[in-house]
């Protein structure tokens, strides 16, 4: 029961999170629609120039949330994959203990030396009944194993994709911080060029 209430918490906590910075993104995609119109009344020199600047900050900004929202979902899925593949993990290591304990019990039965024919017959029965249940274990452990690769494989691809936006996420904050101190050596110039026409 904790380990749902603790899903539910999880879940709604990345929900959260994903609402913020969608709202974040939102509010720079509408900031980018509102420099776009006004730059389409502008004509060249420092008034498009600035706003040039503006529209690639909130360019930036869409980018770089749109990056936090596939990274979010992203760690969400290699998580999943990952519980799956130690579940399957699990369970392939519970079918390979049933299967040997079934094994050893087939090797008692027909070690067994019983003079009686009636005994003969009950021994042939559950021998063959261990037989049976042998191979549909076996059967359910290849399954197991066959899902356990699928997991795994699974969960170093979306591990490879994560850290790859990872990459480009720390790239993309580099660019900002370029941009942030070209556009302050830029404000810089330009309140300088004011004081000295004025």
């Amino acid at each position: 029961m904790s380990l749902t209430r603790s899903s539910t918490t999880v879940s709604t906590a990345l929900y959260t999170i994903a609402a913020a910075v969608a709202a974040m993104t939102a509010s720079s995609v509408i900031q980018l629609l509102g420099v776009t119109k006004t730059l389409k009344g502008a004509q060249f020199g420092d008034r498009a120039l600035a706003l040039t600047v503006e529209e690639l900050r909130a360019l930036l900004s869409v980018v770089l949330g749109v990056a936090n929202l596939a990274l979010l979902f992203l760690n969400r899925a290699l998580a999943y994959e990952q519980q799956a593949a130690q579940k399957a993990e699990l369970n392939l290591s519970v079918l390979q203990k049933q299967a040997k304990g079934m094994q050893s019990e087939y090797l008692r039965a027909t070690s067994k030396d019983d003079s009686s024919s009636g005994s003969q017959r009950g021994d042939k029965a559950e021998v063959s009944k261990l037989i049976s249940d042998k191979a549909r274990v076996q059967e359910a452990l290849e399954v197991a194993q066959a899902e356990a690769k699928s997991a795994a494989s699974n969960a170093a691809a979306l591990k490879a994709q994560s850290q790859g936006l990872e990459r480009e996420y720390d790239r993309l904050l580099a660019e900002n911080d370029n941009l942030k101190r070209r556009l302050a050596r830029f404000d810089a110039g330009f309140s300088a060029t004011d004081k000295k026409s004025a």
